[in-house]
């Protein structure tokens, strides 16, 4: 019992410090704006070219087929960008100070996670309320949770994996190099912006779409908040790569944030 008020305790210290540090003004401007411009303007223009898209035998409107993709691109964007409280404590000063406190490094390090998911979910729900505003697109608190919990895998991932690569560089700017080259491709080679039948004139980029986490947290999404059958092996393929992935990231974060001060 008291080993695990120790734990709690140490784990509000923790949390208390990345919620306050997190969500500042670059966080609204850093992870909201792509979005408003997908949701804005992008969909509505792309709207009146295509029309309506056929998912599951149900036609819906090019936006409400987009909106799903674009709260996965959230979690990817927040996921690259989960990093920075990290960047802050080990290339501007304050990760010695934060080791020496009476919280593992472990806690700390969930805390981090945990602070990048509620951002990323702050971040989700205003875009949701937007969409209904500007769609009339009828979501359900249950269905929100669910592609939340989808995408947070992303965001556990990225995050974890920022953590790593930055605990054994010596560049803060890894995170945006990284997410400038491999964004684009990762959203046009998915299922965010075009139905999977797009792509299934080719081999390769059929295989590269289907690989694509992208792919699968966006398919399932678009289910869940639009209620459409998926066959239940492809739910079950898709929530296990993407625990599998977020295992391994994890994993890689946590090793890597408990050694960052090791040379």
């Amino acid at each position: 019992m008291g080993r695990g008020k120790e734990f709690l305790s140490s784990f509000y210290v923790a949390m208390s410090r990345e919620t306050k540090v997190g969500i500042d003004l670059e966080f609204w401007l850093g992870t909201m704006f792509e979005p408003l411009i997908y949701v804005l303007l992008f969909g509505p223009l792309m709207e009146k070219l295509v029309g309506g898209v056929n998912v599951g035998g149900e036609e819906i409107s090019y936006l409400a087929f987009m909106f799903p993709g674009v709260l996965t691109l959230v979690g990817i964007n927040q996921g690259f960008r989960g990093a920075t409280t990290f960047i802050r404590d080990r290339f501007y000063g304050g990760l010695e100070t934060l080791f020496t406190l009476p919280v593992s490094r472990s806690v700390l390090f969930m805390a981090k996670i945990l602070g990048a998911c509620i951002r990323a979910f702050v971040a989700m729900a205003t875009l949701s309320v937007l969409v209904i505003i500007v769609e009339d697109v009828s979501l359900t608190p249950l269905s929100f949770i669910q592609s939340f919990l989808v995408n947070s895998t992303l965001v556990v991932m990225l995050s974890s994996l920022m953590i790593w690569l930055l605990s054994k560089g010596e560049n803060p700017n890894l995170p945006v190099a990284i997410s400038g080259i491999i964004m684009l491709p990762m959203m046009f080679l998915s299922t965010i912006f075009y139905p999977k039948e797009v792509f299934e004139g080719s081999r390769v980029m059929s295989l590269v779409v289907s690989l694509n986490p992208m792919t699968h947290a966006s398919t399932l999404t678009r289910s869940f908040l639009y209620g459409i059958s998926l066959p239940l092996s492809e739910v079950g393929i898709s929530l296990a790569y993407l625990a599998a992935l977020r295992f391994l990231g994890f994993v890689l974060g946590l090793r890597g944030f408990t050694r960052a001060l090791e040379r």
